[in-house]
């Protein structure tokens, strides 16, 4: 079976804007925001979740943290999972991963034999996304 390759291409449905992430004060902690997490075929695939969770640390720097969960038997059109468990970044791949809150290189996925799919994007608004 040929590996699963995920494109990174993060979609989230937030009910305040991007901007709150640099305001300075407590940490904002939003949970089941609608996640999308772009997978290549052949074919082309998605897969569509509210599984996610993201922490907005509000300090200065406006760091974020997203994290999504989802499986691939969700995907349209659904994938087969690989036979054994692959660990994805930009590194493997040169994906980055695209946010409301920015786009950013420092992220990772996870993709297991039962077809459990985590990816996690750290977002630093005041670094530039590019390594």
């Amino acid at each position: 079976m040929k590996a699963i390759a995920i494109v990174l291409s993060l979609m989230t449905v937030l009910a305040f804007g991007a901007l709150s992430a640099y305001a300075q004060g407590p940490a904002e902690v939003r949970k089941d925001i609608s996640c999308g997490i772009g997978l290549p075929g052949p074919p082309p695939s998605a897969v569509f979740t509210t599984e996610s969770h993201a922490v907005f640390a509000n300090d200065k720097n406006g760091n974020s943290k997203l994290t999504c969960h989802g499986k691939l038997s969700d995907a349209i059109p659904p994938l087969n999972p690989p036979e054994k468990t692959e660990h994805l970044n930009f590194d493997n791949t040169g994906y980055i991963c695209f946010t409301s809150f920015g786009s950013t290189y420092d992220w990772s996925a996870v993709v297991t034999p039962s077809g459990n799919v985590k990816l996690t994007c750290h977002i630093n608004p005041s670094s530039p996304p590019y390594p």
